[in-house]
This record gives C-alpha cells, sequence and structure tokens, in this order.
C-alpha cells in the first residue's frame, strides 16, 4: 500500500483522536501521533486544543528532538513520549497516549492483564508497567518509556494510562479499542468465576487465523466512522 500523503494523513489523526475520545479511550488530556512517510518528523496536535474538536489544520509538525517545525502553537508537554518512541521504534508510525479507566486499572494492582478475548492474542505476553507516574515529559523519561514497551504493542504507565504503537492510524485505532475492550472484559469475568484466559496454542491458533487476512482495522475503522458521524463526533 502506498504512503498517504500529508494531508491525508492529517485527516486520519484527526478523525482517530476524536473516535477515541468517543470512545473514551482519550479525554480532554492525550495525543495521537502519526511518522510523516520517509521522514524523522511526526504530526501531533498542540497541547490545549480539545482533542474533541482537533481538526487536520490543527496538527503541528515536531520533529524528534521535539522541536516545532509548523504551526504557532506549544506541543503537548508529553511531546518525548512519542519522539522517544519513533526514536526506539522504527516500525512504528502511529503512537497513541491515552487514560484509558479499564486497562490502566491493571497498573494499581498485582494481576495481569492476560488475554481474555481472541483478538487479544497480540496482547498476550505479559502487558509490562512502566514504574514512573508522573507526566513524561523529558527525553530520559521517554527512553525510559520506549525501553518498557520494547517491541511489544502497548504498555501500562503506572497511575497514569497507556502507550500503543502501531504501522498505521487505522490499526492503531484498532489496537486502542482492543486493548480496552480485553481489559474491560476481564474486569467483568474475574467477577463470574475463576478465569480461563487464552492458552499459548489459543493465541498460536488465533495468531494464523487472524492473519490470514489483513482487513480488519479497515473494517474497524470505517465502522467507527460511520458512527462517529451519526454521533456528530465527525
Amino acid at each position: 500500500m502506498a504512503d498517504k500523503t500529508v494531508d491525508e494523513l492529517r485527516e486520519e489523526v484527526a478523525r482517530c483522536t476524536r473516535l477515541l475520545v468517543m470512545q473514551e479511550v482519550m479525554d480532554y488530556s492525550g495525543h495521537v501521533s502519526a511518522r510523516i512517510p520517509g521522514t524523522d518528523r511526526i504530526l501531533i496536535q498542540s497541547r490545549d486544543i480539545s482533542r474533541l474538536a482537533l481538526g487536520a489544520a490543527d496538527l503541528l509538525v515536531v520533529d524528534l528532538d521535539g522541536k516545532v517545525l509548523e504551526g504557532s502553537l506549544p506541543a503537548p508537554m508529553e511531546t518525548a513520549l512519542h519522539t522517544s518512541v519513533y526514536r526506539a521504534r522504527p516500525d512504528a508510525r502511529a503512537v497513541c497516549h491515552g487514560h484509558p479507566t479499564f486497562s490502566t486499572l491493571f497498573s494499581v494492582v498485582d494481576r495481569p492483564l492476560l488475554a481474555v478475548r481472541n483478538f487479544a492474542y497480540r496482547f498476550a505476553n505479559a502487558v509490562p508497567v512502566h514504574s514512573d507516574t508522573t507526566h513524561i515529559r523529558s527525553v530520559e523519561q521517554g527512553r525510559a518509556v520506549a525501553q518498557t514497551l520494547g517491541d511489544r504493542r502497548v504498555c501500562l504507565l503506572r497511575a497514569h494510562g497507556t502507550v500503543v504503537a502501531s504501522s498505521s492510524i487505522q490499526e492503531l485505532f484498532m489496537d486502542c479499542l482492543d486493548f480496552e475492550d480485553n481489559a474491560r472484559s476481564l474486569i467483568y469475568a474475574s467477577a463470574l468465576g475463576p478465569l480461563l484466559p487464552l492458552t499459548s496454542a489459543e493465541e498460536g491458533a488465533l495468531r494464523e487465523s487472524y492473519g490470514r487476512s489483513d482487513s480488519r482495522a479497515a473494517k474497524v475503522w470505517e465502522h467507527f466512522l460511520h458512527k462517529g458521524r451519526l454521533a456528530g463526533v465527525l
């Protein structure tokens, strides 16, 4: 698939942000970013513009040192979280930092966030928890988060939120929803009886089953575009 133009990418980042607010993965805070293809620059929203009102033209262009190259407003305080992940992960083309309630709960209890839904096979290998509870403002803090994340799709920030890294905005949106949905399902299932999380064999079978088609992210994206329009979010 050909790389999207910068204008197309701007539109996707804005839509993704507004849809994630609608789905309560983000709120008045948090941010989605995207790597501009073939560059060491990213698109990210400014610090103070409402996430629910974000438009394509509101996005800043920032380099991996956190310098604003396009746009007159300040970048988010936690821009270093994003830039550090992009430096450490050449495969990452989209990053989200949000504060979803159900998954964040697993950063404050002594219980692993297990995979219990079939789509959660992607998060099955012990989601790591980063120990720093403060805002990730400095390059040193950002590098530490990137180290905790490693080569995984997601990590938790203790008592704070999540960091998700994906290969596209559409995949990022799907990963954010799936991660929170699995956490919600795990909490509900715990109230019903002994847990039966996915086994290693099931994870392998699901990886093969889902791997037969790469259309799920686009399908999820298209569904929520329509849902967002009906809700007046887009």
